[in-house]
């Protein structure tokens, strides 16, 4: 296995800017992952990894080897794609075998070690009894997993996986997600691992990346991104309801910093917070702009008064789920969402309490626009 070390590399297509000045490091024996939307430059950089993409200017290092003028071929890496990229003339064993055989490799094997690496991979993802299938006789979810066989079958020094389950149905997809990392935990594997869902980075991951427009946005265990975001878009990208993103004005009132947002609510901000929010607001037509940062499970509410800083909205709608309610209120530019548990009985239009735990509330600056809906 080998470590991945990327230094100020960026990636051209034409004028248009795909990957900017990129650096980070994945360490041997890491499950790497890289989150972004569509379009932030994920694949990019897996093929740049795998020498499949030129690079523009930088490098790229497995260990302390830099590998930018190495044929795809010399680079001893595995990946496996979002499409299946199967042979439709191959079984599902000729499939998986395929890499074994290939001259590039100079395995060798006989046919009972190449037949023993295959049934056991083939085991490993639930799909020895599809050996002797053609493709086209397979449902989607099945061909994922052969091409995700494929890939693994192998051990090379790195495995670079996009987007690896994106098409298996929500069952198989928890059952994979287990199994990869079984896989990575047994095998000691160095994984790249490139997903637009949260979920799978955060359930996978030793650290991740999120990436956006080419750039990074902050890089961390799954605990230090889903608790400390670094910006409001690293906020918004993960969880679900997104972490709630509110702009209001600072005021000061005596010795006090009152956060206010419109009509709606006033919350008195402690040293640190007021500190924290001065830092990054905006001075703005004689007003001073904030952007506050708070998860859903972080909102309190009640019939009662919670404390002195508690301040009074309209439901404006219940959600249950099956182990929570999302109870949500609108302000004048979008939605604030609180994630309670079930049996609470609130119902839409109750005037109710809400307070935020001050210990979970951020401040950001405003790289980002918001909107309702």
């Amino acid at each position: 296995m080998a470590g991945i070390k990327l230094e100020n590399v960026s990636k051209y297509y034409g004028r248009k800017m795909a990957i900017d000045n990129l650096s980070f490091s994945c360490k041997e024996g890491e499950f790497f992952s890289i989150l972004g939307p569509t379009g932030a430059g994920k694949t990019t950089i897996l093929k740049m990894i795998a020498g499949i993409e030129s690079i523009t200017s930088g490098s790229i290092y497995f260990n302390d080897i830099k590998v930018n003028e190495l044929q795809p071929h010399a680079r001893n890496v595995s990946m496996a794609f979002e499409t299946y990229n199967l042979y439709s003339h191959f079984n599902v064993y000729d499939n998986i075998a395929f890499p074994l055989r290939a001259p590039k490799w100079k395995l060798k094997l006989t046919k009972a070690e190449e037949k023993e690496k295959v049934t056991e991979i083939a085991k490993f993802l639930g799909i020895d009894v599809l050996l002797d299938r053609k493709p086209q006789h397979l449902s989607g979810g099945q061909k994922q997993r052969v091409a995700l066989a494929r890939a693994l079958v192998r051990k090379p020094e790195i495995y670079l996986l996009d987007e690896p389950i994106a098409h298996l149905d929500a069952k198989l997809k928890f059952s994979t997600q287990t199994l990869l990392r079984e896989f990575a935990i047994e095998y000691g594997s160095t994984i790249l691992y490139v997903t637009h869902d949260y979920k799978e980075a955060l359930a996978l991951s030793d650290r991740m990346m999120i990436l956006r427009h080419g750039k990074i946005e902050q890089i961390g265990t799954p605990e230090e991104i889903y608790y400390s975001p670094e910006t409001d878009f690293a906020g918004r990208l993960v969880g679900e309801p997104p972490m709630n993103i509110i702009d209001g004005e600072l005021i000061k009132d005596n010795k006090n910093t009152i956060f206010k947002v419109g009509d709606s609510f006033s919350y008195r901000l402690n040293k640190e917070l007021a500190s924290k929010a001065e830092k990054v607001s905006e001075k703005k037509g004689g007003k001073n702009s904030a952007r506050m940062g708070i998860r859903c499970e972080d909102i309190k509410i009640s019939k009662e008064k919670i404390s002195e800083n508690s301040f009074k909205l309209p439901i404006y709608a219940v959600v249950h789920e099956a182990e929570s309610s999302i109870i949500s209120f609108e302000l004048k530019n979008t939605f604030m969402h609180s994630r309670i548990s079930s049996g609470n009985k609130f119902k839409i239009s109750e005037n109710i309490w809400v307070d935020f735990d001050p210990e979970r509330i951020f401040f950001y600056e405003k790289t980002m626009e918001i909107s309702k809906f």
